[in-house]
């Protein structure tokens, strides 16, 4: 890959590995299983551990019948799970979930089990309003930028960037623009959400009523997010999933350039007074 196409540096493939477990790629909507809420939780959680797609699709579809048991799995004595829980309610976006990720990310005291449920936390909030997550996000993006370790406070950071970068303020244009000159977060997309901000081009709502709820979605997705500013042509979403409310949607979108050069990103749009807006996004995976 050529020095201008870069798309990560290298402490952000060490990164990328810590998310292995965690990654999420193309598969079919499924309905949730007959069984308890709580065996099926265990099922998809063992499932999104082993990198099966499925698993964490089908906790989103739970949706809020799967915050209780969510929740307690954030104190469990499983690193891992406690992550993938934290992944779990992330997703599923429920208030009550989110309150106790907050918690859960304040009290962990393993580095990487907290570094991940960090990462997932921060690609939660785009829609927040609240100060304390704002400065949650801009304190996660200046730690890493003065840090000098292996990739357990970029995670957070990039989420945060991201997340920044979505939600689409001119007041986080300086830390971005200092964020995609950091060899430790910097990825492409940081420079789109950068140029679509100073453009004031993204546009996360289209019109309330669509034939085609599945189409509005990839709609909005791929053309009214930083996504559309560049390698529109090789962007392309793979999996959407809606909850059985229709309500919250999971999406899946890949950027391929090549075999050797392609990333995937996830991202939770909520639908509220018949429009759609991102709520979530998440670095999922690169090639």
């Amino acid at each position: 890959m050529v020095a201008t196409n870069r798309l990560l540096v290298l402490p952000l493939l060490a990164t990328a590995m810590l998310l292995g477990a965690f990654r999420v790629e193309t598969g079919q909507q499924k309905s949730p299983p007959h069984r308890s809420i709580q065996d099926s939780i265990q099922r998809n959680l063992a499932k999104d551990l082993e990198d099966d797609e499925d698993g964490a699709r089908q906790l989103f579809l739970l949706g809020d019948e799967a915050v209780s048991p969510l929740i307690r799995f954030l104190s469990g004595p499983n690193k891992e799970k406690r992550a993938s829980a934290a992944k779990a309610l992330a997703y599923i976006g429920n208030a009550r979930g989110m309150r106790a990720l907050r918690s859960a990310v304040q009290s962990e005291r393993d580095k990487e089990a907290k570094s991940v449920m960090s990462f997932f936390l921060a690609g939660g909030l785009v829609a927040t309003t609240s100060e304390s997550d704002l400065n949650f996000l801009r304190s996660s993006i200046e730690t890493a930028r003065s840090a000098d370790d292996d990739g357990e406070t970029a995670m957070p950071a990039l989420s945060a960037a991201l997340t920044l970068g979505m939600m689409g303020g001119s007041d986080s244009l300086p830390l971005l623009r200092k964020v995609a000159k950091d060899d430790n977060i910097a990825v492409e997309e940081i420079g789109k959400a950068i140029r679509s901000i100073e453009a004031k081009s993204i546009r996360q709502t289209t019109a309330r009523t669509s034939s085609n709820e599945e189409e509005l979605v990839k709609s909005i997705v791929l053309d009214g997010t930083f996504f559309a500013e560049e390698e529109r042509k090789e962007t392309s979403v793979t999996e959407v999933t809606f909850n059985r409310e229709r309500n919250r949607v999971l999406v899946s979108l890949e950027i391929y350039l090549g075999p050797k050069s392609a990333r995937g990103y996830d991202l939770v749009l909520s639908k509220r007074n018949g429009e759609w807006k991102v709520v979530g996004i998440w670095f999922a995976w690169v090639a």
